[in-house]
């Protein structure tokens, strides 16, 4: 299984229903391959770079998911397909050691930083209980003396 990241624009004259129907499409085909989809990101209606088979604008939407190869290919072919698409890409998203490292790094990081949080806290909390015990007792001592 590898991840994957599909973008995909639509035309801007298709109607909303029938562009959730293309990622509902989409999604149910990798779940009957076997894969999963992590993320759909749907960016809505954005101008192009450059004119595509004359329209300036498209509907945009990411699909992030984990699939084999087999239902990678079998998105692109409905997209392919698809007449309301005008353009897709799909990458191979790979993680490479340094992203795991940093990863791990920073989960480490805000882990310290907890146990950093809650020990200042149990700290303030064992310091206040005895700073009235302390003034209580030289009250007491200069009552006792004087």
């Amino acid at each position: 299984m590898n991840k994957y990241e599909t973008v995909c624009i639509v035309r801007p004259d298709v109607a909303e229903d029938a562009v959730k129907g293309i990622i509902q499409k989409t999604t149910a085909s990798l779940e009957s391959a076997g894969g999963t989809v992590a993320r759909v990101d749907e960016w809505g209606r954005r101008k192009l770079a450059y004119p595509i088979q004359k329209k300036n604008e498209g509907y945009y939407f990411v699909l992030d998911y984990t699939s084999s190869p087999e239902g990678s290919k079998e998105v692109e072919r409905l997209l392919r397909l698809n007449e309301d698409v005008l353009r897709y890409q799909t990458i191979r998203v790979i993680e490479t050691k340094k992203a795991q490292t940093a990863a791990a790094a920073q989960a480490a990081a805000a882990a310290a930083a907890a146990a950093a949080a809650a020990t200042a806290a149990a700290q303030a909390q064992a310091a206040a209980p005895a700073a009235p015990a302390t003034a209580e007792a030289k009250t007491e001592g200069g009552q006792a003396n004087g």
